[in-house]
């Protein structure tokens, strides 16, 4: 088969909630394929909580049965979003004189090491879709999801449809990977939390990395990291918007400061200096989606977990004879992502803004391009804009 130019797409959920929004993801299809690139889609669940098919909604079905949920039973309903999603993106395409197939992540070749709720990539047999692409179909793919290799569906965790669209266009050497949402590209606050943010025109793969996995919601930190492991450019884009969006990819052209990321609420489990290694952090997190912090002053490991997860971290610490010391709830870590020299320099302004805000501090931590500050969750928006204000305004 001759060499194609490909492109990724993925649309998520807000991109995909109603008729009138799938009209505009259908028009970004159609300007790829009017530039001469075979197209590849991945799309998410339409909406969010409360609309009729988002994840939530469906989730919640089970909820209202009782908990725990199985995994097994978590993935199956699951999936059910993406593939109605998938249905209506094929129908609309179809209508439109664009020939299309639809695919579960099965389908499409996507392999997983069989983990329930957040499994991991373990290959993508690219055979049928290239098949498809050479008919001149467009693939249309359930996002964040795999099968295992007992033939069992897995989800790769919330958010993880960025994972798989990335994952797709690496293995199918996409020229470039387009992530459209409701928000025109990176910016370096939440919108949500600091309305007049200014977007970025670019970022490297580690500090969106670094972004991602410290609570920016734009990209999922899986996504950017198989896109640099691929050398394939991701772009950010708004589905609403022809703007140019947010180039991921090799750069040093980046501002000192590119991000002002927040995640919570989470818990924090406090644990000894050296009570657990690297590897099993990375385990960790991969499984659990745990974010871990060494504290300045006092050398103590803390671990960030949303709330749904605890119960489970706790389990797998014990397991590994780790007991908390201390545990804390209703955090958020607040963190500065940007150039070593300005980490550095601003690590003691940092700590006068929360002096002067009277936000109190559980732990913090200076690395190489991030430092990180753990406070109550109520006051975290409060320290967002007051960073915000003394470092980029």
């Amino acid at each position: 088969m001759a060499k194609q130019k490909i492109i990724a797409q993925k649309f998520g959920g807000t991109s995909v909630a109603n008729a009138e929004r799938r009209q505009q993801a259908l028009g970004h299809i159609k300007r790829a394929l009017g530039q001469g690139f075979r197209v590849v889609v991945n799309v998410s669940a339409m909406g969010r909580r409360g609309d009729p098919y988002a994840t939530d909604t469906l989730l919640d079905l089970l909820k209202a049965e009782g908990t725990p949920i199985s995994g097994r039973d978590y993935d199956f309903i699951f999936q059910a979003g993406e593939i109605i999603s998938v249905a209506a993106m094929t129908h609309l395409l179809k209508l439109n004189g664009i020939p299309a197939v639809g695919l579960t992540g099965a389908q499409a070749g996507i392999q997983t090491n069989g983990h329930y709720r957040r499994a991991k990539i373990v290959k993508i047999d690219t055979e049928r879709l290239l098949r498809h692409i050479e008919q001149g179909e467009v693939p249309v793919v359930t996002g964040g999801q795999g099968v295992s290799k007992e033939g069992d569906l897995n989800i790769l965790g919330r958010g993880a449809s960025d994972t798989s669209g990335v994952a797709l266009g690496v293995a199918l050497g996409a020229q470039k990977v387009e992530i459209y949402t409701d928000v025109p590209g990176v910016a370096i606050a939440d919108p949500r939390v600091v309305p007049r943010a200014r977007f970025l025109e670019v970022i490297s793969y580690s500090r969106m990395y670094e972004m991602g996995y410290y609570g920016a919601k734009v990209v999922h930190p899986g996504a950017v990291l198989l896109g640099q492991e691929g050398g394939t450019p991701i772009v950010c884009r708004s589905t609403f918007a022809d703007g140019p969006g947010t180039l991921i990819t090799e750069t040093e052209d980046e501002p000192p400061l590119v991000g002002i990321p927040s995640l919570g609420p989470i818990e924090l489990l406090i644990l000894g200096e050296r009570s657990i290694d690297d590897a099993d952090i990375q385990e960790l997190y991969e499984r659990l989606g745990v974010v871990a912090i060494r504290d300045e002053a006092s050398g103590e490991l803390v671990l960030a977990v949303d709330p749904g997860w605890r119960q489970e971290l706790e389990e797998n610490l014990s397991k590994k004879g780790v007991r908390p010391l201390e545990a804390l709830s209703d955090r958020s870590l607040v963190s500065l992502i940007g150039a070593t020299e300005f980490i550095e320099q601003s690590f003691p302004r940092v700590e006068s803004i929360l002096a002067e805000l009277d936000i109190g501090i559980s732990f913090r931590e200076r690395a190489d391009i991030r430092s990180t500050f753990a406070v109550s969750h109520a006051q975290s928006s409060r320290l967002v804009s007051a960073l915000y204000d003394a470092f980029v305004a």
